[in-house]
Formats: C-alpha cells, sequence, structure tokens
C-alpha cells in the first residue's frame, strides 16, 4: 500500500474513531453513512425515540468538516421552510434566502410527520443535487447527503413516506435501543460525551476526492451480472406486488465499490454486494397481501433470492486456484524464465478475479521484486512444475525411444507377411485353375 493509499485509509479510519467518540455502539449504521458519503447517496433511518439519529448524522456533519442542518418535520411544514425563499421589498428588489437544504449534511428529522407536498422538497435536491424556486435553479453544495429518520409507521401523526420519496434513499437502516453493555457505557460516560467537542477530521475536498477514487474501483462483469440477476429475480417473485427499481441496483454497484474502498481493496468481490443486499433493497420492496398476512418480509424474501442467485466465484480462493491453475498451463510450455511467467499468471488471476489493471500491475511488480510471500509461492510452484514437465517429457522421450525399435520390427515383419499370404493365395489360384483345366 503507497503513501497516498494509506493516507486515504487513514481519514476514512478517523472519521470513524470520531464519531465512535460520541456515539456508542451502531457501528452498522456508521459504515453505511460513509458508504453512501462515498457513492453520493443518502440514508434514511428508521427507529424509535432518543436512539441516537440526530446525535449521529449531527457528529457525521461535524467530523467530515462539512455544514450541518436539522429541519424538524411537523404536519404544518411548507416546501419553503426547506428550500428557501425570495424576500421581496417595496422598492421591488428581491434576495434569495437559503433554506437549511444548502448544508453538506440535512438531517430531516421524523421525515415521515410531514406532508406528501413537503416531502416532493426533497426529490430534486436528492436526485440531481439542485433546486428550484421561482423558476430559478440553485445548485446544492458538495459534497452533499440527506440523512433522514422516520418513526416506525403507525405511530402518532405519522404518514407512510411516497414510493418516489423513498426511492430516492440509497440505503434503508434500522437504528433500535442499545444492547446492555453498550447502555452501560453510555451511562458511565454520559458527561464526557455531552461535553465533547468534535473536531473535523477531514476536509471537504478530501470528501471530494474519496468519492472520485470510488468511482475508480473495479467491478467485473460477473459481479454486475449477479446484481442484475438478483434484481430480476426480486421482480418476478410471487410473494412481491412490487419489486426493486433500477436505483436498488445502482445503489448495489456503487456502494460495493464505496464498501471495497472502505476495506482497502480495488476491486469488489460477491460479499460486499451480499452485504447491502437488505440495507439497499428492503425499503424498495412491497409485499402481496398474502404474504403478509403469512407474515412474509422483505428481509426473509430477500435472503431467499440471495440462496437462489447463483455467486460468482470470486475472491482469495478462486484467485488462488486460478494462479495455480496457470502456473501448470505455462509450465507445459517448459518456458525457462519462471519468474517472468508468475508475473503473467499472477496479473491474469487478478484480472479473473474480478481486480482491477492497477492490482494485476501491483501484484506483478510484487513478483518481480520479490516482497509478497504469496507471489514467490507461485515462483517456487512454477519452478517445481517446470521440473517436473522437463522430467516428464524427458522420461517420455526415453520410453519413445523404446518403443520405437520394437515398432519398427514389427513393421517389418507385417510387411513380410502380407506379402507371403499374398503369394500364397496367389499359388492357391494357380492349383485351382490347373485342376479346372484338366
Amino acid at each position: 500500500m503507497t503513501i497516498e493509499q494509506d493516507k486515504k485509509q487513514e481519514i476514512l479510519s478517523n472519521i470513524t474513531a470520531e464519531v465512535s467518540g460520541v456515539v456508542i455502539g451502531k457501528e452498522e449504521i456508521k459504515e453505511l453513512l460513509l458508504v453512501a458519503l462515498l457513492s453520493q447517496g443518502h440514508v434514511l433511518i428508521e427507529g424509535l425515540p432518543g436512539t441516537a439519529k440526530t446525535t449521529l448524522a449531527r457528529t457525521f456533519a461535524q467530523v467530515i468538516g462539512g455544514k450541518f442542518k436539522r429541519v424538524q418535520g411537523t404536519p404544518d411544514m411548507l416546501p419553503a421552510d426547506i428550500l428557501g425563499f425570495y424576500l421581496y421589498r417595496p422598492d421591488g428588489s428581491s434576495t434569495f434566502m437559503p433554506g437549511p437544504i444548502f448544508a453538506n449534511v440535512v438531517l430531516v428529522d421524523e421525515l415521515n410527520r410531514t406532508t406528501p407536498r413537503t416531502q416532493a422538497a426533497l426529490l430534486e435536491a436528492m436526485q440531481e443535487q439542485q433546486v428550484t424556486i421561482e423558476r430559478e435553479t440553485h445548485r446544492l453544495e458538495q459534497p452533499f447527503i440527506v440523512i433522514a429518520s422516520q418513526l416506525p409507521y403507525g405511530g402518532a401523526g405519522t404518514s407512510p413516506l411516497t414510493e418516489v420519496q423513498v426511492d430516492r434513499f440509497m440505503f434503508r437502516v434500522w437504528s433500535d435501543f442499545p444492547g446492555s453493555q453498550e447502555e452501560d457505557q453510555i451511562l458511565r460516560d454520559i458527561d464526557r460525551i455531552l461535553e465533547l467537542q468534535v473536531s473535523p477530521v477531514a476536509t471537504l475536498a478530501d470528501i471530494i476526492q474519496l468519492q472520485q477514487e470510488v468511482i475508480k474501483i473495479h467491478i467485473a462483469d460477473s459481479i454486475r451480472h449477479y446484481i442484475v440477476s438478483i434484481l430480476d429475480s426480486l421482480r418476478h417473485h410471487p410473494d412481491l406486488l412490487l419489486g426493486p427499481s433500477p436505483r436498488g441496483g445502482i445503489a448495489l454497484f456503487r456502494g460495493s465499490r464505496a464498501l471495497a474502498f472502505i476495506q482497502g481493496r480495488d476491486f469488489v468481490i460477491p460479499d460486499d454486494v451480499k452485504r447491502l443486499l437488505i440495507p439497499a433493497l428492503y425499503h424498495r420492496l412491497r409485499i402481496s397481501a398474502e404474504a403478509e398476512m403469512e407474515n412474509v418480509t422483505p428481509e426473509a424474501i430477500i435472503n431467499q433470492v440471495a440462496t437462489w442467485v447463483p455467486v460468482p466465484r470470486e475472491g482469495a480462493a478462486s484467485r488462488i486456484e486460478e494462479v495455480i491453475k496457470g502456473a501448470r498451463e505455462t509450465a507445459e510450455t517448459s518456458i525457462s524464465d519462471p519468474e517472468k511467467v508468475a508475473v503473467s499468471v499472477v496479473e491474469e488471476a487478478n484480472k479473473a478475479a474480478g481486480a482491477s489493471p492497477e492490482a494485476a500491475i501491483s501484484a506483478s511488480d510484487e513478483v518481480a521484486s520479490g516482497e509478497s510471500e504469496t507471489s514467490q509461492e507461485a515462483i517456487a510452484e512454477v519452478r517445481l512444475l517446470s521440473t517436473k514437465v522437463e522430467e516428464a517429457l524427458s522420461k517420455a522421450k526415453e520410453a519413445l525411444a523404446r518403443v520405437e525399435e520394437p515398432a519398427a520390427k514389427i513393421r517389418i515383419n507385417w510387411e513380410f507377411a502380407v506379402i507371403v499370404c499374398a503369394l500364397v493365395i496367389a499359388l492357391v489360384m494357380l492349383c485351382v485353375g490347373l485342376l479346372s483345366i484338366r
């Protein structure tokens, strides 16, 4: 890993560590917030009051050095309360008064307490990174992420979010009550947590650069087809009225790249996709009435489909297998330079395993320099196989030499026997002819 890569991983680690200093637990939500930020997506947090939804979003905004705005959802809220408005003066001049949407991290608390009209104010902002007010288009801050919270549907004063609104969120996560140990730690450190001043550990420029790096993460065709197969299976599932939209596939595609980047890889593996299936697809499914009566849940359907769709064989085990297979194939050609062979083998194995060309080059460099233990093993494997092949070829030549001499004798004896048989047949025919004349 280069110095630049170390710096990027250090930024990500510092963000998580700083947030964890204020918010105890919630590791899954922290990770998904970071994945959504790097993927330029948005997160819907559903949970009961007092489960650190607001604290988590505010701390997350402070840590990345961004501007944070909070919107409290109420039934009488208007779109202008979120977007902003033009203030007109008696002299005919006007001034634009930006709303809280003009921030890097926008927390909309209890979104499902607002009316569909107010919810619609977020649609353009979340999809197009802009808002239109009185025929004037205004670009939003970058980076930009909406973190919305909602109470479980059916609570007092709540209304369901529209399907169009819900589909705008990249992930949906559940914020539950803390466990016993976590709650004990919260009570023990509550005074420190309330007085703790969070310091930015990254700049907005750092976040934008990290977003650009995530776009470079390689995702193999087989994994892309894996995502498509999951979406298609869900859309044809008998227990669903509505399957995931194309945004569900986009969320899996972009989110898996960000997850791979966070874990220090420059290529996606199937486990990245499987890790995000429920957060990315749960809120996009609509259960049929019959299935709902049988207590079928979106999570159960997603897990069921995940067992149906074949998983592409990518990852470490597949890579080792490909390396050994490639070593055997190239050893059979009796190439005299095993290190060069190993470089080629590792490069092809990386490509087959879904790695980027850069990863293949890096692996090849490791083989050439002898710094990687795995690469040295590949070289040793090639040398051993080359030796075995050469020995086998030598033995085959000796066996062939031993077979050629008897074969030549057999060939001569066979030809002589054919001539003798032909002469005997001719003599018999001659005798028969003479007898018939008499």
